[in-house]
């Protein structure tokens, strides 16, 4: 059905023609064979059985056709009139019938819309719930309890974006934490005297691969150290060997820096090197 916006009712002109209905009526009524023809011959045919004059018989027949004529013309004229209303006002019935039908057509189907529109609405809030729900499960995991009214969530399953998210968040900090281990060792945050944060070595000694450079570092310059005085003690040691086999006097003060550079050799103390890590 086509939902036009515009409705376009027939005009219809109001108009009586009485006078043509009229005329047809008394022809029909005063013709051969209708009752006003009859009802004459049945009169004549008993004036021959009558033993009235001519006078009489006249005024009977005047009567007859005035009574007649009087009573046809206004049966007539009212069914004319009855007839040319009808005419008119037929085509405003048959209008108003035909807008009434479209209206309640326009009804019904306006009701089929709004059954369909609730309908569509209905489902339109399922889906959104749905929605929603799956969204808070995919989010939040599921229920795992609830309060004694059971409405209000008490736990949740392991599960859900959140929950991997927290797990993830949890593995990083684990991760940071054995990161900051393996190279700092076990340390403890604190505040010196100057109200700064420093970090300072925790109760289970020092650790960790930055403490190990630190141990590599020292030995790496003490042992330039003992090269350094290696070469001395040898050094001195082939001078003084070679002045004994040249039978040549060996200054005291040379003799003196030999045994300083083996000294440092033997003795050495280390004990300011940092203490290396347990394997």
């Amino acid at each position: 059905m086509s939902c036009d916006k515009t409705i376009t009712t027939p005009v219809v002109e109001a108009t009586l023609d009485v006078t043509a209905k009229y005329n047809q009526l008394m022809q029909d009524s005063l013709g051969d064979d209708s009752l006003y023809m009859r009802s004459k011959d049945t009169l004549l045919r008993t004036f021959d059985d009558l033993q009235i004059t001519e006078k009489e018989k006249a005024e009977l027949v005047l009567s007859f056709v005035t009574q007649f004529s009087i009573q046809l013309s206004n049966v007539a004229m009212q069914s004319s009139l009855a007839w040319a209303k009808e005419e008119r006002d037929g085509a405003y019935a048959l209008g108003l019938v035909r807008s009434q039908a479209r209206l309640a057509e326009a009804q019904t189907l306006k009701a089929i819309e709004e059954i369909c529109k609730t309908e569509k609405e209905t489902e339109l809030v399922c889906a959104q719930i749905t929605a929603t729900i799956a969204g808070s499960i995919r989010d939040n995991g599921g229920v795992s309890t609830y309060d004694s009214d059971g409405c209000r969530p008490l736990t949740l399953l392991d599960e859900g974006t959140k929950y991997e998210q927290q797990q993830q968040m949890q593995a990083d900090t684990y991760s940071r934490y054995a990161d900051a281990y393996r190279k700092s060792g076990v340390v403890e945050i604190a505040v010196d005297t100057d109200g700064v944060k420093k970090a300072f070595e925790g109760i289970n000694g020092p650790g960790g691969y930055t403490h190990q450079q630190e141990i590599n570092a020292e030995r790496l310059r003490l042992s330039y150290e003992d090269t350094k005085r290696n070469h001395v003690a040898n050094s001195s040691a082939n001078m003084i060997a070679s002045m004994l086999t040249a039978e040549i006097d060996v200054n005291p003060d040379d003799v003196q820096r030999w045994r300083d550079a083996i000294d440092y050799l033997n003795d050495s103390d280390n004990s300011t090197l940092p203490t290396p890590l347990t394997p």
